[in-house]
């Protein structure tokens, strides 16, 4: 089976929860159709097997001995609709299987769900502390999905982001027929707030929202009183590097976090049209227009691109106020925000 690299290595070559995050329409808020073409077209050029495990209906009974998953003994549900997806979810499931190790996971998790299995980021992060002891960690990848090993589970609900699910579909790798889905939509939005208090409020746990988004709130409170002083009259760059170009985030999940915390962003756009790319790319000749940050958060700043002299020159770079960007929290809801909240006071912490 080949096996895709590592999530963290390709931070934007990856499917998002972007605001559907982020309805048949299965464009994503801060996304695009053309974004999610880039996306999917790089993942068939890398070679990451989108044939590979994938599920027809005959293939999924096929691997169960030719009969269904056993049907659940609960027999409250709840209609669950949102952002154009509509499913009859279990009320408290006790089998739940998340596909995608980042806000699959991070909603099972706030949700409370028991978390048997799925598929989850290599190493150690802000959401693998929360998985139980006894998760199994199954056979195959979040993008390439192994079919037996879900069915061995014997699943009662699956949960998925809203861009892996459509990564699913348009490929034909998972079908509804394993279990119920629970598409989570969330991902890069900057409404993150409000995608985590609607979505658990649906689902009968709107004392669980209350909680994540107080947590939340309790220590922004905090992060503002400790980094505040050095962030005021400061200038922010929020972006990355790869081969050959620079880009920058102008609307997202990062963005409004960092805002919150009081930070002056440049490049902000928060009337950014949904159907254009959430960010801007730039060329090492053109970066001279990241003169005036004071301080840069930067994806990969070991890039190739950043051994342009134009990069060297930028008197944030010169000082030694470059913070990295951490990919695992690029993206999420509430949980993942308040991890974000450290890693931004960190940052900020290069001011003083």
């Amino acid at each position: 089976m080949t096996t895709a690299p590592p999530l963290h290595r390709t931070p934007l070559r990856v499917p998002r929860d972007l605001g559907t995050v982020l309805g048949t329409d299965t464009r994503t808020p801060g996304g695009t159709d053309a974004e999610w073409s880039r996306i999917t077209g790089e993942l068939t050029r890398r070679g990451f097997g989108l044939g590979l495990g994938a599920l027809s209906l005959t293939g999924l009974l096929a691997a169960c001995g030719g009969s269904r998953p056993e049907e659940t003994t609960q027999t409250a549900g709840i209609d669950f609709a949102y952002n154009g997806y509509s499913a009859r979810i279990p009320a408290d499931p006790k089998r739940v299987v998340v596909l995608d190790p980042r806000t699959g996971v991070e909603f099972a998790v706030m949700a409370g769900y028991p978390l048997i299995g799925g598929y989850r980021i290599e190493g150690r992060n802000h959401l693998s502390d929360h998985l139980p002891a006894d998760f199994k960690v199954l056979e195959g990848h979040v993008r390439a999905p192994n079919a037996e090993a879900i069915l061995a589970q014997r699943p009662d609900l699956l949960v998925v982001g809203s861009d892996w699910w459509k990564f699913y579909q348009d490929n034909k790798m998972l079908t509804e027929h394993i279990a119920p889905v629970l598409v989570v939509a969330g991902g890069f939005s900057p409404d993150w707030r409000r995608f985590t208090g609607e979505q658990l409020t649906l689902l009968g746990r709107a004392d669980a929202a209350t909680r994540v988004l107080a947590d939340y709130d309790a220590r922004l409170a905090s992060a503002r009183a400790e980094v505040g002083p050095l962030l005021a009259g400061r200038k922010v760059l929020i972006g990355g590097a790869d081969e050959t170009q620079f880009w920058v985030q102008t609307r997202s999940f990062y963005v409004a976090v960092a805002r919150e915390l009081g930070m002056e962003v440049m490049f902000h756009d928060p009337d950014r049209d949904p159907a254009k790319n959430m960010n801007e790319f730039y060329s090492p000749e053109r970066i001279d227009v990241f003169a005036p940050a004071d301080l840069i958060i930067c994806k990969d700043p070991d890039a190739p691109a950043t051994r342009a002299e134009t990069w060297k020159r930028l008197p944030a770079v010169r000082a030694g106020r470059v913070a990295a960007l951490n990919y695992d929290t690029t993206a999420g809801l509430a949980l993942t925000a308040r991890a974000l909240l450290d890693e931004l006071v960190s940052a900020a912490k290069l001011l003083g």
